[in-house]
């Protein structure tokens, strides 16, 4: 018995594509599609909604908090 894959919206590019372990980009059509992902979240062009408890804290602060 075969497992049918399902076909999903590519994330960046939004093109149909075939979610599969034989694909190592998943769940993106591409390593092009995967890179431009990565860049957008470390150039913070995408986030996600909501409000962190420590927006304003840096790693040192949380030895601080601890004591």
């Amino acid at each position: 018995m075969t497992e049918k894959q399902p076909i999903i919206a590519c994330p960046s590019c939004k093109k149909s594509t075939l979610y599969s372990k034989d694909n190592p980009d998943r769940p993106f059509c591409s390593k092009r599609c995967k890179d431009a992902d990565f860049i957008d979240w470390s150039n913070e062009q995408r986030t996600i909604a909501g409000n962190s408890v420590y927006d304003d804290l840096l790693s040192g602060d949380l030895d601080q908090l601890a004591e």
